[in-house]
Order: structure tokens, then sequence, then C-alpha cells
């Protein structure tokens, strides 16, 4: 799935990754390839993301944001 990971000035990731797991306001959830689409608020904590099941993630600390999902990737806003 696509990801993007973006401030308002910058873009932290931008690619490819086989999941991501989140801080959702009511929970962590862990984002796969073709999720339901969604929209959530994040509360502080790390942003997980998996580029293949085999590598370290790639962790980003956020203090807050909101979470789009479509069939076709995710977008977190900080």
């Amino acid at each position: 799935m696509h990801i993007v990971i973006a401030q308002v000035d910058e873009v932290l990731f931008e690619g490819e990754a086989h999941s991501m797991t989140v801080p959702g306001a009511e929970g962590e959830m862990t984002l796969l390839g073709e999720h339901m689409p969604l929209i959530s608020t994040l509360k502080e904590g790390d942003i997980r993301v998996h580029v293949s099941k085999d590598t370290e993630p790639k962790i980003f600390h956020v203090q807050g944001g909101i979470l789009e999902v479509r069939a076709d990737g995710a977008t977190v806003i900080l």
C-alpha cells in the first residue's frame, strides 16, 4: 500500500509499505493493503511503517494527527 506521512511544511515519508501501525485515538491500529476506508484522529505515540516483512520498521514519533485510509493506501497529516 502507498503511505504518506506529512507535516505542513514537509513530507516525512512517502512510499510503498507492507503495513503500518498507528496510535489511534481509540487504540493502536495495524493497517494492511486494501484496508477498509476510515478516518481517525491519532494520539501521541509511534507510527511504525513496515516496508517489508523482513526489515525493521521506520519509526516516527507523533504528538497527534489525522489518518485517512483508502483502498490503495493511507495518509497521515501531523
